[in-house]
Protein backbone atom coordinates (compact mmCIF):
# COMPACT_ATOMS: atom_id res chain seq x y z
CA UNK A 1 0.00 0.00 0.00
CA UNK A 2 2.69 2.51 1.00
CA UNK A 3 4.63 1.19 -2.38
CA UNK A 4 1.57 2.33 -4.51
CA UNK A 5 0.96 5.64 -2.70
CA UNK A 6 4.77 6.64 -3.69
CA UNK A 7 3.64 6.18 -7.76
CA UNK A 8 0.79 7.49 -7.15
CA UNK A 9 2.34 11.02 -5.17
CA UNK A 10 5.39 10.81 -7.61
CA UNK A 11 2.98 10.65 -10.88
CA UNK A 12 1.44 13.60 -9.23
CA UNK A 13 4.23 15.66 -8.76
CA UNK A 14 5.56 14.74 -12.88
CA UNK A 15 2.58 16.34 -13.78
CA UNK A 16 2.57 18.90 -11.42
CA UNK A 17 6.35 19.89 -12.46
CA UNK A 18 5.33 19.69 -16.42
CA UNK A 19 1.85 22.18 -16.06
CA UNK A 20 4.26 24.43 -13.95
CA UNK A 21 6.87 24.69 -16.53
CA UNK A 22 3.98 25.20 -19.17
CA UNK A 23 2.99 28.19 -17.21
CA UNK A 24 6.37 29.38 -16.59
CA UNK A 25 7.44 29.23 -20.08
CA UNK A 26 4.23 31.24 -21.74
CA UNK A 27 4.90 33.67 -18.56
CA UNK A 28 8.46 34.56 -19.89
CA UNK A 29 7.44 34.86 -23.45
CA UNK A 30 4.66 37.01 -22.24
CA UNK A 31 7.03 38.94 -20.55
CA UNK A 32 9.56 39.41 -23.57
CA UNK A 33 7.17 40.24 -25.39
CA UNK A 34 5.33 43.03 -23.73
CA UNK A 35 8.76 44.61 -22.56
CA UNK A 36 7.59 45.51 -19.34
CA UNK A 37 9.90 43.63 -16.84
CA UNK A 38 13.90 44.44 -16.63
CA UNK A 39 16.13 41.93 -17.72
CA UNK A 40 17.15 41.59 -14.01
CA UNK A 41 13.72 40.68 -12.76
CA UNK A 42 13.58 37.76 -16.32
CA UNK A 43 16.77 36.57 -15.16
CA UNK A 44 15.98 35.91 -11.64
CA UNK A 45 12.38 34.72 -12.50
CA UNK A 46 13.83 32.09 -15.10
CA UNK A 47 16.52 31.07 -12.47
CA UNK A 48 13.98 30.63 -9.95
CA UNK A 49 11.37 28.99 -12.27
CA UNK A 50 14.77 26.44 -13.25
CA UNK A 51 15.70 25.70 -9.89
CA UNK A 52 12.11 25.11 -8.75
CA UNK A 53 11.69 22.63 -11.67
CA UNK A 54 14.56 20.50 -11.11
CA UNK A 55 14.03 20.30 -7.29
CA UNK A 56 10.66 19.17 -8.18
CA UNK A 57 11.47 16.65 -10.91
CA UNK A 58 14.16 15.26 -7.97
CA UNK A 59 11.64 14.73 -5.96
CA UNK A 60 9.26 12.91 -8.11
CA UNK A 61 11.80 10.66 -8.71
CA UNK A 62 12.97 10.21 -4.91
CA UNK A 63 9.22 9.32 -4.77
CA UNK A 64 9.00 7.02 -7.71
CA UNK A 65 12.55 4.99 -7.22
CA UNK A 66 11.26 4.19 -3.47
CA UNK A 67 13.65 7.59 -2.32
CA UNK A 68 17.34 6.28 -0.44
CA UNK A 69 18.45 2.65 -0.45
CA UNK A 70 17.06 1.13 2.86
CA UNK A 71 20.20 0.58 5.40
CA UNK A 72 20.46 -3.31 6.38
CA UNK A 73 21.42 -2.67 10.49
Amino acid sequence: MKRALFIVTGVSVVFTTLAFGHIMYHDTVHMLARHEESHLFLAVHTLVAAALGVLSLLGAYLLLSGGRGQNSH
